[in-house]
């Protein structure tokens, strides 16, 4: 992946303030998305997208979510047929969201995001954002119900992610917090949640790939807040830290949830450029 900084951008007149007319994080009926690739290159279209990347669930035998290798074969042949009919009104990407857990050869997409949905607990895995019971139940049968220590198993399984992947995205590095806004599952601002979680943000910042702020759990009613949370931002903007805004979209009407607010997130945090995925170059451009 190559680096540069956007000469011209767009600019909203009224606000003065740069936004993204791009998401690179986006599934489709290839898995648990509701909308076909088409319809959702339609959508960007209407959005006045220039880019947009579909990183469809890549195969895990463990995974209920993920394509099967037949469909993977599918999903590759419909986007390359889309690239070629919307050749010169969108610039789409073939791409593909690993999980960190998963040997799936990624060689024949033009990017991946590497993202952690599932940790290991000697043996027996556990996916941290499938449904709130099914978190809770992890925690109580294989941590005794210690939430915190289920988190800290999580935020490892990130760092070894990140230190092992190739992939240009790091995808949702605080999942866990998904069915936790409210606080009341564990405390994100306890030293035995912060520290791992301050850590894992050091990791990543100085991976040098770009640092997804994620809106997809908004989009799907389980959260009012983009995840990582303004305690990881701060200390990926610290660590010199690129960050990338993503919808994480299963819903076309959702391809550009919330950018607005990631937006003002980052900046409260210390950020004043973020960066675009283009394939294969990363473009930043000002906050």
């Amino acid at each position: 992946m190559t680096f540069r900084t956007a000469s011209a951008y767009n600019v909203d007149m009224m606000t003065r303030r740069y936004y993204t007319r791009s998401n690179v994080h986006s599934h489709t009926t290839f898995a648990d998305g509701r909308d076909t690739a088409e319809e959702m290159v339609r959508a960007a279209l209407a959005l006045g997208f220039h880019t947009l990347g579909f990183s469809e669930h890549g195969h895990a035998d463990y995974d209920d979510n993920s394509m099967t290798l037949a469909e993977e074969g599918e999903y590759r042949s419909e986007i390359r047929r889309l690239k070629e009919k919307y050749e010169g009104r969108l610039n789409i990407l073939l791409g593909y969201e690993h999980d960190w857990l998963s040997p799936a050869n990624v060689s024949e997409y033009e990017y991946y995001i590497e993202s952690v949905h599932y940790v290991d607990r000697d043996g027996a895995l556990f996916c941290v954002d499938n449904t709130r019971e099914k978190l809770v139940n992890a925690a109580r049968t294989l941590y005794g119900g210690d939430m915190y220590a289920l988190c800290r198993d999580y935020f490892r399984t990130v760092c070894e992610s990140i230190q092992g992947t190739g992939a240009a995205i790091i995808g949702h590095i605080e999942l866990v917090m998904k069915f936790n806004e409210a606080r009341d599952l564990f405390d994100d601002a306890d030293p035995r949640y912060l520290g791992p979680a301050l850590a894992c943000a050091e990791v990543a910042a100085r991976s040098g790939r770009l640092v997804e702020i994620n809106s997809g759990a908004i989009s799907r009613g389980y959260r009012t807040q983009p995840y990582p949370s303004a305690a990881m931002l701060r200390r990926v903007a610290e660590c010199g830290g690129r960050i990338i805004f993503t919808s994480d979209c299963h819903n076309s009407d959702y391809l550009d949830c919330n950018f607005d607010q990631s937006a003002e997130l980052a900046r409260a945090c210390g950020f004043r450029t973020a960066w675009e995925y283009r394939g294969p170059e990363a473009v930043e451009y000002r906050l």
